[in-house]
């Protein structure tokens, strides 16, 4: 692979492209029209990055603010959970790494999985005759143990009191 030309902000553009103006996360359709306009390697740079930021993103207090949100989460749905908050956008991945208890406001459903956000790089290059697995560029893994202190099931929602109170009300709507 060449020097990356993918800037964080032109990730975070490109991104912002897919979400179209939503509050939701980014549309998996819209992703992948934004990047058919792009060359191979900047897909290749563009899903590579991805892959780094859902590494960025596994850490057990993300996990426990993901399972506190939808009721409880496994391995998979954790995975599908950072792909979420990537499909966010910038502020929201920014914030989930330094304080997860404040996503509540990004919180609109119990439905916080973007299991197909990150399969669309490789799919448009599949397209394009290229079969490379970005994945295997790194050497993280987004699921390996996360890091940082893992959170007890039955007293998670005390450690995100902000972020219950947010659930409590998409629960009484």
């Amino acid at each position: 692979m060449s020097q990356s030309t993918m800037t964080d902000d032109r990730f975070w553009a490109l991104i912002d492209q897919a979400r179209a103006g939503s509050r939701a996360s980014a549309s998996p359709q819209q992703l992948s029209s934004v990047l058919e306009t792009l060359n191979s390697s900047e897909i290749q740079d563009f899903g590579h990055a991805f892959y780094e930021k859902l590494c960025d993103l596994n850490h057990w207090r993300i996990w426990g603010a993901g399972y506190v949100i939808s009721g409880g989460m496994g391995d998979d749905s954790f995975h599908y959970f950072r792909s979420w908050i990537i499909g966010k956008g910038k502020a929201v991945f920014e914030l989930a790494l330094t304080n997860p208890d404040e996503l509540g406001p990004f919180v609109d459903t119990r439905e916080i999985d973007n299991e197909l956000l990150e399969y669309i790089p490789l799919k448009v290059l599949e397209k394009r005759g290229i079969k490379e697995d970005l994945r295997e560029q790194s050497d993280r893994s987004p699921d390996g143990e996360p890091e940082r202190e893992a959170f007890d099931e039955d007293t998670v929602a005390a450690g995100f009191p902000k972020l219950s109170g947010a659930v409590d009300r998409l629960g009484a709507e």
